[in-house]
């Protein structure tokens, strides 16, 4: 004779996961998949935007003790994984093709100089950015996936219901663990996901605006 659920359920939250049944098993594994993968995101984007905000906050303290775009291009020093520095890259290389032994560009020039600017910035807005959508999709989906395992849950409880003619606790409770661990699970997996996308798009606006604030005072050192 075959244990039931209830009859391997051990206790604890390992407990439910054993005692749980095939589909709930296999939802509690997607959210546990969506869930460590949108860990590794928060943590990876944390560090990733900390170093470029401490590369900007060193850039514009360099741009600002700088009286011209050259001695700009000496004191800051290669970075090729920084936005700032491929700001600088991108405008050095547009002036030396304008002007081909000398780093100062002519005032006719500077509207070619604000698109390649502009354009870098949104490259740049865009790579930063990048990884952030898995967190939304986290977001959304994860409740409805446990919503999904809940409903199962409940279904399972009430086919036992009809093939036993009971609504005894034995009966039922199987089909609601397995209803309430996939609900927690899906809200434990959204929530930080939500909080982490909010958290992460603030400092991404923060870095948006150093980048524009950059690319300004470039403009105003290669104009002087």
């Amino acid at each position: 004779m075959g244990l039931s659920a209830l009859d391997v359920y051990t206790g604890g939250l390992l407990g439910l996961l054993l005692s749980a049944g095939p589909v709930a098993k296999v939802v509690v594994f997607i959210l546990f998949c969506f869930s460590l993968v949108s860990w590794a995101v928060i943590i990876f984007k944390w560090r990733q935007f900390s170093r470029v905000e401490r590369d900007g906050d060193r850039f514009l303290r360099i741009i600002n003790d700088s009286d011209s775009f050259k001695k700009l291009a000496n004191a800051y020093r290669e970075n090729p994984e920084s936005p700032f520095y491929r700001l600088l890259i991108r405008t050095y290389k547009e002036t030396a093709v304008r002007q081909k032994e000398s780093l100062d560009i002519r005032p006719e020039t500077v509207p070619a100089v604000e698109n390649v600017l502009k354009i870098t910035m949104t490259e740049e807005i865009e790579r930063l950015e990048s990884r952030l959508s898995f967190l939304a999709t986290t977001a959304n989906a994860a409740p409805f996936i446990g919503l999904f395992g809940t409903v199962w849950g409940i279904m399972d409880s009430f086919r036992e219901i009809g093939l036993r003619g009971s609504t005894s606790l034995v009966v039922v409770a199987p089909g609601i663990s397995e209803a309430l661990i996939t609900t927690a699970l899906g809200l434990a997996t959204a929530i930080p996901a939500v909080l982490g996308y909010n958290y992460l798009l603030a400092r991404l606006k923060g870095l948006s605006s150093k980048l524009e604030n950059a690319s300004n005072h470039i403009i105003n050192l290669i104009t002087r």
